[in-house]
C-alpha cells in the first residue's frame, strides 16, 4: 500500500504509479492540456492500478460526448475487476463510477460526497462533487459539499489553492460575492494556473457589472491562462461578455474570430461559447455573417439516437446553432431525439431525464419557435419556464441567453409592456449594461413615457462613457 500526496491509502504496484496518478489529477485540477497524456502514463506504469481505472472512466464521461461515454464501461468494467484488493474508499469509486454509467448522476454525487465524509482530503472527489452538483444545477449542495471539507483543509496541504477556488465558485453561483471573489482572488496568488478560481472571480465581476475590471482581470492572467486548454477559450468568452455590454462589438467579433472559435471544435464548451455568443449579437442586430454555419455542422453531428443525450444544456446550445443557421430539419431531428430520449423506459430513472422534461425540451421547442420569427410562441413558452431553468447547469451568465431570447421575442412581437416590464427586471438586477438601458429606453417610448425614457438613454450614455 502507498501514499499519494495528501496522505490517502492508494492500492498501487509502486510509489511511482501514485505519484503518476497525482501528476495526472493536478493537471486535471489545473484544466491542463496534458491530463490524457498523464492518465496514459499511469497506465503504462500500472496498468491495474484500480483508481487509474477509474480516472479513465471519470475522463471519459466528463467531456459529455457520446463516443468517450461509450468507454467508460470498459474503464468501470476493469475497475471492477479490481475490487478485491481496493481499500473502502477506493470501492465508492467505483461505485461512483458505476452509477455515472447508468444515468444515476445524483448516486454519484451522492457517493462522492459520502467519501468526502471520512476522506476530506480526497480532491479528485471533490473536485468530481463539485463539478456535477454545479452540471445538474444543485446549487446548494454544491456550496455544502466544499463547505463540510474546508476545515480539513489548509495552506500547506498540496492542492489547497484548488480547494479554496473551488470554495469561491459555490459563493459565486448562491450570489455570495465578496466572498467569491476574496478567495477566488487568493487562490490565484496562490497558483496563477487555477483557471478554475480566476472564472470565479470573471463570474463576480460581471455579476455585479464591473466591465473593465473584468476585462483587466483577464488580460492580467492571459499568458498563463491560455496555457490551461479550452478552458482558456470560456475565458476569453467571458472577456467579450464584457466588450458586448460595451458595445465594443468589434471586439466581440474579433474576439470570437480570433480566440473561442478559431477554428470548428468538437468540444462542448468550444460549441456553447460560440453558439451562446453568436444569439447574444443575433438578438442585438448586429450581422454576424456566415459564422453559424461551422457551429452548425459541429452541432449537427450531436444529432444522435436516444440513448446518446447526455447533458441538455449543451444540446440546447447544439439546437440554437441548427435553429438560427436555417437548418430547421436537423434540429427538429434533434430535438425527436431529446423526446425520445425522454419517453424510453430505458431512461425513465436517469437524472437528467426530468430537466430535459422540465426546462430542455420546452427551451428547444422556444429556440425553433425564435428562429421561425413566432415570437409569441417563445414568450408563450419562456415566461414560465424561464423559472425552470437552474437544473440545466451551467452558470448565470450562460443560462441568461435564453432569458434574453424571452425579452427580444417581447420586443420582436410588439408586446410593449410586457418588453417594457423585463426591461425593468433587467436593469434593476444587472444596472451596468448599456444596451439593456437602451432597449429599456425604447420600451418606455413605446408605452408613451418619454421622460423615463430619456432617462434610461442618458443612463445607457453615462455607462457607455465611463
Amino acid at each position: 500500500m502507498f501514499n499519494d500526496k495528501r496522505g490517502l491509502a492508494m492500492t498501487a504496484s509502486s510509489q511511482d504509479a501514485v505519484d503518476a496518478f497525482d501528476s495526472c489529477v493536478d493537471e486535471f485540477l489545473a484544466s491542463g492540456r496534458d491530463a490524457a497524456l498523464l492518465l496514459k502514463k499511469v497506465s503504462e506504469v500500472d496498468p491495474d492500478m484500480i483508481m487509474g481505472q477509474c480516472l479513465r472512466g471519470y475522463f471519459q464521461r466528463l467531456p459529455a460526448q457520446a463516443h468517450l461515454a461509450a468507454q467508460s464501461g470498459d474503464s468501470l468494467a476493469k475497475a471492477q475487476s479490481l475490487t478485491d484488493t481496493a481499500t473502502d474508499r477506493e470501492q465508492k469509486h467505483v461505485a461512483a463510477l458505476a452509477a455515472w454509467c447508468g444515468g444515476d448522476i445524483r448516486k454519484t454525487t451522492s457517493i462522492w460526497d459520502d467519501i468526502l465524509l471520512d476522506h476530506p482530503r480526497d480532491i479528485l472527489a471533490m473536485r468530481l462533487a463539485h463539478t456535477m452538483h454545479f452540471f445538474l444545477g444543485d446549487l446548494a449542495q454544491m456550496r455544502d459539499s466544499m463547505a463540510r471539507v474546508m476545515p480539513h483543509w489548509t495552506e500547506d496541504l498540496p492542492g489547497y489553492g484548488f480547494v479554496l477556488g473551488c470554495r469561491a465558485f459555490t459563493f459565486e453561483e448562491t450570489h455570495e460575492f465578496e466572498p467569491a471573489e476574496r478567495l477566488g482572488r487568493r487562490a490565484v496568488e496562490i497558483n496563477e494556473n487555477d483557471i478554475w478560481a480566476g472564472h470565479c472571480v470573471a463570474h463576480v465581476l460581471e455579476a455585479q457589472g464591473r466591465r473593465q475590471d473584468g476585462i483587466v482581470w483577464i488580460d492580467e492572467h492571459e499568458t498563463a491562462w491560455q496555457k490551461r486548454g479550452i478552458f482558456a477559450h470560456h475565458m476569453w468568452w467571458h472577456r467579450a461578455l464584457h466588450y458586448l455590454e460595451l458595445e465594443r462589438f468589434d471586439d466581440v467579433l474579433a474576439a470570437y474570430d480570433r480566440q473561442f472559435w478559431t477554428e470548428p471544435s468538437e468540444d462542448n464548451i468550444d460549441i456553447c461559447n460560440a453558439a451562446s455568443m453568436l444569439m447574444r449579437l443575433d438578438m442585438l442586430g448586429l450581422d454576424v455573417g456566415d459564422r453559424w454555419e461551422t457551429v452548425a455542422d459541429v452541432s449537427a453531428n450531436r444529432i444522435a439516437p436516444l440513448q446518446q443525450r447526455l447533458r441538455p444544456f449543451n444540446d440546447l446550445h447544439f439546437m440554437m446553432a441548427l435553429a438560427m443557421a436555417g437548418r430547421r430539419d436537423e434540429a427538429e431531428t434533434l430535438l425527436a431525439s431529446m423526446k425520445d430520449f425522454c419517453d424510453s423506459q430505458d431512461n425513465e430513472d436517469a437524472t437528467i431525464t426530468p430537466t430535459y422534461r422540465d426546462a430542455g425540451i420546452p427551451i428547444a421547442e422556444a429556440t425553433l419557435a425564435y428562429a421561425a420569427e413566432d415570437y409569441g410562441r417563445v414568450i408563450y413558452i419562456m415566461r414560465e419556464t424561464r423559472y425552470h431553468m437552474v437544473p440545466l447547469g451551467g452558470s448565470w451568465a450562460q443560462r441568461d441567453v435564453w432569458v434574453r431570447m424571452f425579452l427580444h421575442a417581447a420586443i420582436k412581437d410588439g408586446q410593449h409592456g410586457l418588453a417594457r416590464a423585463l426591461l425593468a427586471e433587467r436593469t434593476a438586477d444587472n444596472p451596468s449594461s448599456a444596451p439593456s438601458w437602451k432597449l429599456y429606453a425604447d420600451a418606455l417610448d413605446k408605452c408613451g413615457d418619454p421622460d423615463t425614457a430619456g432617462a434610461a438613454r442618458a443612463r445607457a450614455a453615462e455607462l457607455l462613457a465611463a
